[in-house]
């Protein structure tokens, strides 16, 4: 019984990864134009060449898009192999 309130909460925990990781690729474009206004005005006093500004905004996008797109999928398919084992355990006692 322990086993399956571990694999349960394992469960939840999976099924959390994966929808924070949503909401990450779904914010991504927000939070690395905050991110980078952000460090516009603390690093560099409020003032920079829109070039660099832009180069910046774009790898901060890209690092939103790839942590949220790993979350996504490390959860999503842990998510679904913990589904599994759990359907195969239900179905090996009812039978």
């Amino acid at each position: 019984m322990k086993r399956f309130m571990n694999l349960y909460g394992f469960l939840l925990f999976t099924l959390s990864l994966t929808l924070l990781g949503l909401l990450l690729l779904m914010n991504s474009v927000n939070y690395g134009s905050v991110t980078a206004n952000k460090y516009l005005r603390e690093k560099m006093g409020g003032s920079m060449n829109s070039e660099e500004f832009l180069i910046i905004k774009e790898g901060y996008l890209y690092s939103y898009i790839t942590l949220g797109g790993v979350m996504f999928f490390v959860g999503l398919l842990f998510s679904c192999l913990c589904l599994y084992i759990i359907f195969n355990k239900y179905n090996k006692s009812h039978q």
